[in-house]
């Protein structure tokens, strides 16, 4: 199609790229080929209709070799960067899991909490939740002590304590 349209004036070069690529988002493999045309400066309005990305190509050999090592810059500090990437990643992994065990614990700690919390009935007014338990006879003084605490932090002198 650009050979007609260009009524042969096309500089058409292709070659397969060695290494598969791998897509960032979806993990996978692919392979891709290049394709260089080298389009007189009228026909670069077909090139968006391929939806093809456009290169700049300087006019001297001084010029390429320039534009040649400011890529080849680009690519080594991109390659850094990636290096300090992983490597900040590693570290952060590696200081996250020394807290693992305690984060476990904790989490298994709250979890029951609100299975528990769950279990409660809430009162006709609903404003608090009512919850029977067993509890041993000779911790009834500490367990009437800590409701109490806890009614005068929250401020709440209303609250009445029935326990049978």
């Amino acid at each position: 199609l650009l050979w007609r349209a260009c009524r042969g004036n096309v500089f058409l070069r292709q070659s397969e790229i060695s290494e598969p690529l791998i897509d960032a988002v979806t993990v996978c493999d692919f392979e891709l080929s290049k394709i260089i045309f080298i389009l007189p400066v009228d026909k670069y309005s077909m090139s968006f209709s391929f939806r093809a990305t456009l290169y700049p190509c300087p006019d001297t050999p001084q010029e390429r070799r320039e534009m040649s090592i400011g890529v080849m810059t680009r690519i080594e500090d991109l390659k850094t960067v990636l290096g300090q990437t992983q490597d900040h990643r590693h570290r952060v992994l590696v200081a996250a899991s020394k807290n693992l065990r305690m984060w476990l614990t904790k989490v298994r700690k709250i979890k029951s909490i609100y299975h528990t919390l769950n279990l409660f009935n809430l009162d006709v007014t609903q404003k608090c939740l009512i919850a029977e338990c067993w509890c041993p006879v000779a911790e009834l003084g500490r367990i009437q002590l800590a409701l109490k605490r806890g009614t005068v932090s929250l401020k709440r002198y209303d609250m009445l304590y029935f326990m049978k």
